[in-house]
């Protein structure tokens, strides 16, 4: 993938169980480790900065219950929350503390600074500041655009949404009629499905997600894109069986097959977000699913660059050891390391060991052990 737009760097202090952790980003990064050290919560850090880019930062904080939810062990051992994220030629910083009551989020400082170097022109780096001391909502403009290096970052940092399709019950919204027209990109939660499948459905990247569903589920013939007949404007997620002129329900897939097809849809489509994030994408998939999901990841993070965490080791298999960071508890907070190749070279070319099977004998960490 470009460099630019790259998430090279992220900093973050205060958040959660994550202390302080300064980590060094590639395209492809698999994070492992049990539960509860912080696999999640790492994730999760993208969605605070999409609430924040959107300027709802102070009701999402306060549905969550407050500062204290989002606070290293609350605010009464951690006054401050900071955020650092570098990606050439740009990066984002930001200080939040805790207003008088606890209860929302308050700028101390937010800033953008472009660096002129790397991206070969003159002027050094140069550091624009945005909210001022005090603002509840980020100073990020609304309306991301090329005129200014905070419309750069604000373009950046809209696409780094964090996709979760674990949602596969009779309620799900995958399975609901929706709008045709809401069809730009696919929804985290693939809501818009249809409408997306539709709008891509005479590209090359259409036919590869066909025939991609085909290798994990032979009986899928194809998609049925047409409009609800009593709602015109509304569409829903239908298919058809090989060897059959029926028309099925989204709700006639099974769990596993549902997710395998919002994730190839994510991975195989014709523009790729800047940054995918996926969490424990595993869930309900066949091994020989996961084969090709990684497959597809490894493919796309050619193209973009691919944050996932997960419990598998049948997944954790597929990757090599520099895609890995593991996650451990320690000293009460989140510990992230990168594998070395000096403490894996032995154990992956003397034995017929994947970097999972490293993982589940705890010979790298990333076990509660």
């Amino acid at each position: 993938m470009s460099e630019y737009g790259k998430l090279d760097k992220i900093s973050v202090s205060g958040y959660k169980s994550i202390q302080k952790i300064d980590l060094k980003l590639s395209s492809l990064n698999i994070l492992i480790g049990p539960n509860g050290a912080g696999k999640s919560n790492f994730i999760s850090i993208f969605k605070f900065i999409h609430q924040l880019l959107r300027k709802n930062l102070g009701f999402y904080v306060a549905q969550q219950l407050g500062t204290d939810k989002f606070l290293f062990f609350g605010r009464k051992r951690t006054p401050q929350l900071s955020i650092y994220l570098e990606f050439t030629p740009n990066a984002y910083t930001c200080k939040l503390v805790p207003d008088s009551s606890g209860e929302r989020f308050v700028f101390e400082d937010e800033s953008c600074t472009f660096f002129a170097d790397k991206a070969g022109y003159l002027g050094g780096t140069k550091i624009y500041p945005l909210a001022k001391p005090g603002d509840r909502e980020s100073g990020l403009p609304e309306t991301p655009d090329n005129s200014s290096a905070a419309g750069h970052v604000a373009r950046y940092l809209q696409d780094w949404k964090v996709y979760h399709f674990h949602d596969t019950g009779e309620s799900a919204r995958v399975k609901q009629p929706h709008k045709i027209s809401d069809n730009v990109s696919l929804s985290t939660d693939a809501s818009n499905l249809a409408a997306f499948l539709r709008s891509i459905q005479n590209s090359t990247a259409y036919q590869d997600i066909k025939n991609t569903i085909q290798r994990v589920a032979p009986f899928f013939l194809d998609f049925f894109l047409e409009s609800e007949k009593d709602s015109p404007d509304s569409i829903r997620l239908r298919w058809r069986h090989r060897g059959s002129d029926a028309i099925f329900d989204a709700s006639d897939l099974s769990d596993g097959t549902l997710r395998f097809i919002c994730l190839t849809t994510l991975l195989l489509q014709p523009t790729l977000p800047t940054i995918i994030l996926l969490d424990e994408p595993e869930l309900g998939l066949h091994p020989h699913a996961l084969s090709i999901l990684a497959g597809m990841m490894r493919s796309a993070s050619c193209r973009t660059q691919i944050i996932a965490s997960t419990q598998s080791v049948t997944l954790a298999n597929q990757f090599d050891w520099e895609n890995l960071i593991v996650i451990d508890r320690m000293d009460e907070s989140s510990a992230f390391r990168k594998l070395s190749e000096n403490e894996i070279d032995a154990w992956l070319n003397g034995y017929e060991y994947g970097v999972g099977d490293l993982w589940e004998k705890n010979i790298i960490g990333g076990n509660p052990l």
